[in-house]
């Protein structure tokens, strides 16, 4: 993203922030001119609708990820469960925010079919990433090995964490993030 301009980074910034802490519908261009000192007309020149918005913070969400992946696939492979599941504390914020897939699930059936893909990549992005950190795991005999399959054992890791993240959020207590985030890596480790 280091290419885009910085107004519209600033916009993306600024509205992803609303997004995790508020809602999307919190976010309106009006908001968001006056957040980063432009005029409102000004952000249309960035993003003709609030659609493509949402479609450029979800697009940055799996850049990200994905750059993140790519910094630790040469780290030894617990570091790398614990880089993963330390990621949504890092960069999210347990107790402080939502994830931004998980911002739009209060409102999915008034979610554009675009956004709702978009969400549903975003996913099983990070699902498969964990799957893949999971099965490389085990083919080393580092985890363990259960009846479920990496690819289960992720879907169920990924909505400990998400889960944590949520009630983090409502408690504003950061233990229960760590406490899911515990669990997920003793289920993925020792079974």
């Amino acid at each position: 993203m280091n290419s885009i301009n910085p107004t519209k980074t600033a916009l993306i910034d600024l509205a992803q922030e609303i997004l995790q802490t508020k809602s999307f519908s919190s976010v309106s261009f009006q908001t968001l001119a006056q957040g980063v000192g432009i005029k409102k007309g000004s952000v249309y020149y960035h993003f003709e609708s609030k659609q493509e918005l949402a479609e450029a913070i979800i697009d940055r969400a799996m850049t990200l990820l994905q750059q993140s992946l790519a910094e630790i696939e040469d780290e030894p492979i617990a570091k790398q469960l614990h880089v993963y599941t330390n990621w949504f504390a890092d960069h999210i914020g347990a107790a402080q925010k939502l994830c931004p897939g998980a911002s739009f699930a209060a409102s999915w059936d008034a979610v554009p079919d675009i956004i709702k893909t978009k969400v549903q990549a975003l996913y099983l992005l990070h699902k498969q990433s964990l799957a893949d950190i999971i099965q490389k795991g085990r083919n080393l005999n580092e985890f363990a090995t259960t009846e479920k399959s990496a690819f289960e054992l992720a879907t169920i890791v990924f909505a400990l964490l998400q889960g944590g993240l949520l009630a983090s959020r409502v408690s504003q207590d950061t233990q229960e993030f760590a406490a899911c985030r515990t669990l997920a890596l003793s289920m993925v480790k020792d079974g």
